[in-house]
């Protein structure tokens, strides 16, 4: 098997790699590459975030009791999923629970990951399975770095979400959730990409009113998003890195007071036998 699966249209190709699921480039038809390619600042492009987002307290899930070791943003970016199905333009990857997986989290699972590739659309399908006799706890997210700036100066590029966005945000402190509320910084529905933005780190939104947004350069290039079962959009980028991510979650990072992961409320908790499903539809602009 390749290290990265080829989707082609006549308008754009993406690769994606079986480690994690990950989309590792998208270039449209006339060449431009649309995600950052994991460089120095920072050495991923657009990781699936599960069962956690963030850290938790001491590195550790604790579950009835019990405490399993856990790294930052899960185990799924690490591990090797299978291709169940693949063709031009679309391929599905699984990852079920294994002897390794249930060292970190204790749970029988199952992820079904689907990247569907139409022109310059991209639809990205998440089910999430209840393999447990237990309701299955998990926060999911997928965390693209797309280029910043796409052209022209990287403060006039624009965050605009379907409705106005006025509730507060949250930020981390060692990747661990504040208990502080920060006033909204985005301007009835734009937000104003600048790096003094995340001098604080990313800027979290835990409960958007939007289902869709729009990152823009003033040529009107950029990217579209729409999503359905996520709950929360997250942007971040790290000095000396050209790209800007924006982050669909559902759940959010833990507080440091956060130990036993059944009684964590922002998290999704699904039934025994049952599964969820979760779309985020990209498309390229101009």
């Amino acid at each position: 098997m390749p290290d990265r699966l080829t989707l082609r249209t006549p308008e754009s190709t993406l690769q994606v790699s079986a480690r994690g699921a990950e989309p590792r480039s998208w270039v449209d038809g006339e060449g431009r590459e649309h995600l950052w390619q994991a460089g120095e600042a920072w050495r991923r492009t657009a990781p699936i975030l599960f069962p956690v987002i963030c850290r938790v307290p001491d590195d550790q899930v604790v579950v009835d009791g019990s405490a399993y070791p856990m790294r930052q943003h899960g185990f799924t970016r690490e591990s090797d999923f299978d291709v169940l199905d693949l063709s031009a333009d679309r391929v599905v990857l699984g990852l079920r629970d294994s002897d390794e997986t249930r060292q970190h989290y204790p749970y029988a699972f199952g992820l079904h990951v689907t990247h569907e590739l139409r022109g310059r659309t991209l639809t990205t399908t998440y089910v999430v399975e209840n393999r447990d006799e237990r309701t299955l706890p998990y926060a999911l997210g997928w965390h693209p770095a797309f280029v910043w700036p796409l052209d022209g100066e990287r403060e006039q590029h624009v965050v605009e979400f379907d409705h106005p966005e006025p509730a507060p945000f949250r930020r981390v402190e060692q990747n661990l959730l504040r208990p502080e509320l920060f006033d909204s910084v985005v301007e009835g529905t734009e937000l104003r990409l600048s790096e003094r933005l995340f001098d604080e780190g990313a800027v979290i939104m835990p409960d958007v009113a939007s289902t869709g947004l729009t990152y823009r350069a003033p040529s009107g290039r950029g990217v579209r998003l729409d999503w359905t079962g996520f709950t929360g959009v997250t942007l971040w980028m790290r000095d000396g890195g050209e790209f800007v991510c924006l982050e669909t979650w559902r759940g959010l990072p833990a507080r440091p007071e956060d130990v036993e992961l059944t009684e964590r409320t922002d998290l999704d908790h699904l039934p025994p036998g049952e599964t969820r499903t979760y779309t985020v539809t990209a498309s390229l602009l101009g």
